[in-house]
């Protein structure tokens, strides 16, 4: 007999950074408020555990793995954030007397033929990704369905400094593309007087070439839990980060943001953000003139009027309740 039990498929770790993690983990509890039982199914490595907590997960290679299909047979919904997973498997997962609810926002292939496809990209209820539209699936789809974690749920608007006086650096769980030496340097360089303070992942490895460049105003952040990233986040005038489920933590606080792309996946976000005028998208991590955009971009921030109405239109767009929105719309249906 099935329990009122939702297994959510999703990788992560030092080889796929923390980002599926994350966003699930809001989705979920608000799924436990419900009264469902949750269980997590990691392709990953044991670092995930810094992330997930107190939650119950298994580390396994899922997508190769045919005693997955044992592991779901008592559960009603099984929520799917994975970038590898392929039609086939999709198909598999299908052929089980259970709920998909499949978090789509980059292939975007309509997989599915019944169930549930989330999307909170922003501006994807205005962009036709998934056009057309089956009759067997419901589409969640817009920024307004973003699942922001508790700690970012504030719902006022960030203090608003004359000039910038501090900056929060953050490139993921594992920096992939080794940004964040780089940006240090520069920092350390253009903009010695400025207050740092440098995230750094439970993935990491390359924490020896970032303290080369850490000056006596720069500190170095290991592991922050969500709270932690909140306080930090709303406390620095300014960020620099990469794509994906940051970006939209960072709207939902107000903080003004320059933004790079590390990877293809996390375009659509990326450029979203600064297509309606909230975030700073300075370019891709290969691309060569990329410091000297940085600079030239932290200049222009300096101005408060140029800060607020970034503040402004993150705003307009970001959900504070967009977990709940995704819970309400699955449970009802």
């Amino acid at each position: 007999m099935k329990t009122r039990k939702l297994t959510v498929l999703t990788e992560g770790g030092r080889l796929y950074g923390f980002g599926h993690l994350t966003r699930c983990l809001s989705i979920t509890n608000c799924f436990r408020e419900s009264g469902l039982t949750i269980d997590y199914i990691i392709d990953g490595d044991d670092t995930v555990s810094t992330i997930i907590e107190d939650q119950s997960f298994t580390l396994m290679d899922w997508l190769e793995n045919t005693a997955l299909f044992s592991k779901l047979k008592d559960s009603s919904f099984i929520l799917i954030d994975s970038l590898r997973i392929t039609r086939k498997q999709i198909k598999n997962l299908q052929n089980l007397d259970l709920e998909i609810i499949y978090i789509d926002d980059y292939k975007r292939e309509n997989f599915l033929e019944r169930g549930f496809i989330i999307d909170w990209t922003i501006l994807a209820d205005e962009k036709e990704f998934f056009f057309p539209e089956k009759e067997g699936i419901t589409y969640l789809l817009g920024s307004q369905y973003t699942p922001i974690r508790e700690p970012f749920k504030i719902n006022q608007s960030k203090d608003m400094s004359d000039k910038i006086n501090s900056i929060f650096v953050s490139f993921g769980g594992s920096d992939v593309r080794n940004m964040t030496p780089l940006v240090l340097e520069t920092l350390a360089k253009h903009f010695p007087d400025l207050r740092k303070d440098i995230v750094i992942g439970a993935g990491f490895k390359n924490t020896q070439n970032i303290n080369l460049f850490k000056d006596k105003n720069t500190t170095l952040v290991r592991n922050p839990n969500a709270k932690i990233m909140s306080d930090l986040m709303i406390n620095n005038d300014i960020a620099i980060s990469s794509g994906g489920q940051t970006l939209y933590e960072l709207a939902s606080l107000g903080v003004p943001t320059i933004s790079i792309l590390l990877v293809e996946n996390a375009r659509d976000d990326t450029e979203g953000w600064s297509e309606v005028g909230a975030m700073d998208y300075i370019g891709e991590f290969n691309d060569k003139n990329l410091m000297i955009r940085l600079v030239k971009s932290l200049q222009t921030l300096d101005s408060q009027v140029k800060r607020r109405k970034m503040q402004h239109a993150a705003k307009q767009y970001i959900g504070l309740n967009g977990s709940k929105k995704i819970v309400d719309a699955i449970l009802n249906e």
